[in-house]
């Protein structure tokens, strides 16, 4: 069987980034409700992708982590 290679560094980057863009898409979405009292559909396209997409960071990071520690034992 060969050996897989995992980077569960990426990983956890992975979810640091989708997780600033989720942040981004909240305060644009309260900037432009309260600041410009207007509202626009594109910060919840944003939040919602990026949602899905940290969803499957965190399963991968955990999967990765998960297969680096049983490869060190």
């Amino acid at each position: 069987m060969t050996k897989e290679k995992v980077y569960p560094k990426f990983w956890l980057f992975a979810t640091c980034f989708t997780g600033f863009w989720i942040m981004y898409g909240f305060f644009i979405l309260i900037k432009n409700v309260v600041i410009e009292d207007s509202f626009d559909w594109q910060p919840l396209y944003l939040i919602g992708g990026m949602g899905i997409m940290l969803a499957r960071s965190v399963q991968e990071y955990k999967m990765a982590k998960e297969h680096s520690s049983s490869n060190n034992n």
